[in-house]
């Protein structure tokens, strides 16, 4: 289980923001080797909590890792989510969880993260991981999921640490960092390159959407993009009530877009 979550991070769903946020927490705690270290054990606690709701899935409800793709209604969502990211790497929009690498006001902020940022990057890191199983991980999750429930709770945590492993060996030896490219401008045209590997996951989560289902999603899809250009039409740092409203409008465009394209609920689920 660990060996197959430090191989998930060089899965193509998790490798557009390995590097990208090493740096930014380096670069955020600067010589302060007690806050890089307690950003990144952050992270990794929020890493490692996703893989305890999936093993309470598993024990609960009887869910694998990849059983969760059995659900439309799951499969389209991750598709919406790993698009909306794709767009943030591209430059359609910001993403405004803390510690995101941006442009502009959005690295500023992100350069003020907290330990509550850091978690919720691990939370979202580990989400994007879901479309992927890598090597080593198969045979350790079709073994967990008929264990007891301390076993699979503790493969599971296993495949978080494994995940997390490399976040916490670097905040605790910042020194290795030197083994990696230097930031520099190179760092905005490989989140762009990334940003299209994230696009290339989309396409592969589609090969799990019934077919009934394609068009609606490549609906949903544009409905998303349609909001995330509403959304970076505020610029950063407009008052709360303006992005408030961007973001209520935004959403509720999303709200009637799923309702025309989904109306049967019970169909999706």
């Amino acid at each position: 289980g660990f060996g197959g979550g430090l191989i998930l991070n060089l899965m193509p769903c998790v490798l557009p923001v390995i590097g990208l946020k090493v740096f930014s927490f380096l670069e955020q705690a600067g010589e302060n080797r007690i806050r890089a270290l307690s950003l990144n054990v952050w992270y990794s606690l929020g890493l490692v909590s996703v893989f305890m709701v999936l093993a309470s899935l598993a024990v609960f409800l009887n869910l694998g890792w990849g059983d969760l793709f059995k659900y439309p209604a799951f499969n389209i969502v991750m598709a919406a989510i790993v698009f909306v990211m794709g767009l943030a790497f591209l430059g359609v929009w910001e993403i405004p969880i803390p510690g995101f690498i941006g442009t502009g006001k959005a690295t500023e902020l992100a350069q003020k993260e907290g330990f509550s940022g850091a978690f919720s990057k691990g939370v979202i890191t580990t989400i994007l991981a879901t479309p992927c199983t890598g090597p080593g991980m198969a045979a350790a999750l079709s073994w967990a999921v008929r264990q007891p429930p301390a076993n699979t709770y503790a493969v599971f945590g296993a495949m978080g640490l494994g995940m997390a492993s490399p976040y916490l060996l670097i905040g605790a030896f910042p020194g290795l960092v030197r083994f990696l490219p230097k930031p520099g401008a190179w760092m905005e045209t490989f989140k762009q390159i990334m940003g299209f590997v994230l696009l290339g996951t989309v396409v592969y989560i589609f090969t799990f959407i019934d077919w009934p289902f394609i068009v609606p999603t490549v609906g949903l899809l544009f409905a998303c993009w349609a909001a995330c250009w509403w959304f970076a039409r505020t610029p950063p740092g407009t008052d709360a009530g303006t992005n408030a409203r961007a973001w209520l409008e935004g959403l509720a465009f999303l709200g009637v877009a799923w309702g025309l394209l989904f109306p049967g609920l019970d169909e999706i689920v």
